[in-house]
């Protein structure tokens, strides 16, 4: 099942995003060609998480020892202790699948069957909630979503089995003079639903 994990602006230039799903920790980044890596969030030599790391937009840098990961293939590039020497490729850290839509970055632990978000119909730029996270179970907040009275559309992406996150979208996109008064009465009421489901957890 595909579920969005980021949005596309968490994603500005020459950043790495840490998000979480169903317990997983990802390291999202874009390179300078547009496209956008979702892997597993640890370097293959000590574990440090690739998310501290550093984007050149070409490659990701882990923080601690220096190994270079490559856009697209998550194949390791370069080991500072072995400048001389071309790594295996079998030194390839885990790759998500990842497709960008409607403003927010989609993915899932397996290949998901479908496109995320189908049967919706979405304006292909609609305006983008900003996420809220909850401490609170995806499975009771999923219920307080479907029963909330919104014309928002909603989702909930699992973070782990005690959080999650609601991100939604608002479609068709309103003009820009109602743009900061639709995200703050949006924000107020996905606010609300997150402190009633905090109280129920």
């Amino acid at each position: 099942m595909w579920y969005p994990i980021a949005a596309s602006h968490d994603l500005p230039f020459r950043h790495v995003y840490h998000a979480k799903l169903l317990d997983q920790e990802l390291a999202v980044w874009r390179a300078d060609d547009g496209f956008v890596n979702i892997w597993q969030n640890r370097c293959l030599h000590r574990g440090v998480r690739l998310s501290i790391g550093i984007n050149d937009g070409q490659e990701l840098k882990c923080q601690y020892h220096g190994w270079r990961y490559a856009n697209r293939t998550a194949g390791c590039t370069y080991i500072p202790a072995h400048p001389d020497r071309a790594p295996a490729r079998t030194i390839t850290n885990r790759i998500f699948p990842c497709v960008e839509r409607y403003g927010l970055i989609w993915s899932a632990l397996e290949t998901p069957q479908g496109e995320p978000a189908a049967g919706l119909s979405l304006d292909e730029t609609p305006l983008v909630l900003r996420g809220i996270a909850v401490r609170a179970p995806a499975a009771r907040v999923t219920e307080l979503v479907g029963s909330a009275d919104m014309s928002a559309t909603l989702f909930v992406q699992p973070a782990d089995s005690g959080s999650c996150i609601i991100r939604g979208l608002i479609s068709p996109a309103p003009d820009a003079a109602k743009r900061l008064e639709t995200l703050r009465y949006y924000n107020d009421m996905l606010s609300a639903l997150r402190d009633t489901a905090e109280r129920q957890a």
